[in-house]
């Protein structure tokens, strides 16, 4: 969506009072229809300019959603690193309170309050300030008043991500169904999804840009989804915010590909439609490598405070749990116990003879793809 999240960034050079005048005379007459058609307009050097969105109006919702996702991913491994410390099972949550700070702060929904007000402001913006017609939906001939209609786009989207703030802060306070705030959620991040399809226009690169970002929001709201079914996994609940925080980056991304008349990223060259993906793959794999280096470090922190090591993916906090399957063999973990993490010696539930600990001579150890076998002393007895 061209220039959501940035409404103030937008109105500073944008004067709605003299299109609101406009549009009184007619709804569509002696418009400009270049903003909606999606036209690039060429300047005397040679360069381009997009007469639609601006800069600042993809910068704004960029950063915005990059602390979103930021933050997403600081309290989600925090609370799991507690969750390893304390032994304890972790579960996801549409929002968290505060992992550190003092007690009366961090018992505060200052999520759910901070997503109803930040939007509020972005409606305040976009339908009120500087509009001489905020009040009317329609122009005197019936029709809609041309100038404001992605006003009213952006303000929709935000009104569906205050009623996500506005069901978490129920949540808290009165009680919800199991998963009523992520699916909420999903329903803010699908709307947002849905206003993207329709702003799908103009030169190649232009779509190419905002098609990725509509890929990447209902992403997220499939991610959510796997988040309520899989609600003790971290993997899944990492999705999240690994997705929040690369739509972040690639709305920044898109301000400096549209709005900074770069030669290579010109709509006529073909070579820049070609190029459009590669910034994207390239933020994709840096904010993974960066969230899994950032777990590990907020694992280490707790392990040297503790003085004894962590077990990732142990939901019992035990010792070898959580081990990768290679640590496994080489601390000599004992997994012919019967029913030890919930399966047999060969790794299948149940026990009987293959759960047995002395009941078989040879067993099957899979590393790396490759069957070893093994021996164990029972041919000497």
């Amino acid at each position: 969506m061209d220039g959501m999240g940035g409404a103030a960034a937008d109105h500073a050079g944008h004067n709605h009072t003299a299109h609101d005048h406009a549009s009184h005379n007619g709804g569509m007459e002696g418009m400009d229809m270049s903003k909606y058609m999606g036209s690039v307009e060429r300047l005397p050097n040679g360069g381009y300019h997009y007469p639609h969105g601006a800069f600042l109006g993809h910068v704004v919702p960029g950063a915005f959603f990059l602390v979103w996702g930021f933050w997403w991913t600081v309290a989600t491994f925090a609370t799991y690193v507690q969750c390893l410390a304390a032994r304890r099972g972790f579960q996801t949550r549409a929002w968290r309170l505060l992992p550190w700070g003092p007690p009366r702060l961090r018992s505060l929904p200052l999520e759910p309050v901070i997503k109803i007000l930040l939007p509020a402001c972005g409606i305040l913006g976009e339908i009120w300030l500087g509009h001489e017609s905020w009040r009317n939906l329609y122009a005197s001939d019936g029709k809609f008043y041309t100038d404001n209609l992605n006003d009213w786009q952006h303000s929709t989207m935000y009104l569906s991500f205050m009623a996500s703030g506005v069901v978490d802060l129920l949540g808290h306070y009165v009680g919800a169904p199991r998963g009523a705030e992520l699916a909420f959620l999903a329903l803010s991040f699908m709307s947002e999804g849905l206003l993207l399809v329709f702003h799908l226009k103009g030169p190649r690169v232009e779509i190419l840009v905002h098609l990725i970002l509509v890929l990447q929001v209902f992403s997220t709201v499939v991610a959510i989804f796997v988040e309520l079914g899989a609600p003790s996994s971290i993997l899944a609940a990492s999705a999240r915010p690994w997705l929040t925080m690369l739509q972040g980056a690639w709305w920044i991304q898109t301000a400096y590909i549209m709005y900074k008349s770069a030669p290579q990223w010109d709509p006529d060259y073909m070579g820049s439609g070609m190029m459009v993906p590669v910034p994207f793959v390239l933020w994709s794999l840096g904010i993974a490598f960066f969230m899994f280096c950032l777990l590990l470090a907020f694992k280490a922190v707790a392990e040297r405070r503790l003085g004894r090591p962590l077990s990732f993916g142990s939901s019992d906090g035990g010792e070898d749990a959580g081990l990768h399957p290679h640590h496994q063999l080489l601390h000599g973990a004992d997994d012919d116990e019967p029913g030890a993490n919930g399966f047999g010696s060969n790794g299948y539930a149940g026990g009987g003879m293959h759960g047995s600990k002395h009941g078989r001579a040879d067993r099957d150890v899979e590393l790396s793809g490759l069957v070893l076998k093994t021996y164990a002393g029972s041919h000497a007895a």
